[in-house]
């Protein structure tokens, strides 16, 4: 392979790590953002600014998913971790393709 491909790939190789910081970093901001709406939810009284922090707390957890989504698309390793599930041993995981499945509350709880 010429030089000039393998020194634009370590370019690029090193771009996408700096993009995958910058998505952790997103994703941080955003737990931390879920963490605080839910903090003032359950210290304020008036049904209607909670119903409406709720909704904006919901939205950050939308961010969550598309940013995790976007992180495991971009680093393999990740994308292997995420596929893999360390909470339940292996006996008591969903049959089948994991991939394919989607996980609620009550298939993570066995129901």
């Amino acid at each position: 392979m010429p030089y000039g491909q393998s020194a634009i790939a370590a370019k690029s190789a090193s771009k996408l790590e700096e993009v995958l910081i910058w998505l952790r970093e997103d994703l941080m901001g955003e737990l931390e953002a879920i963490n605080q709406y839910q903090v003032h939810i359950d210290n304020i009284d008036d049904p209607e600014i909670k119903d409406l922090l709720a909704h904006i707390r919901d939205d950050e957890k939308e961010h969550v998913a598309e940013i995790t989504h976007l992180i495991a698309r971009i680093d393999a390793i990740q994308r292997e971790k995420f596929a893999e599930d360390h909470t339940m041993a292996a006996s008591e995981r969903i049959a089948g393709d994991t991939e394919s499945k989607v996980l609620t509350v009550g298939s993570m709880m066995g129901k």
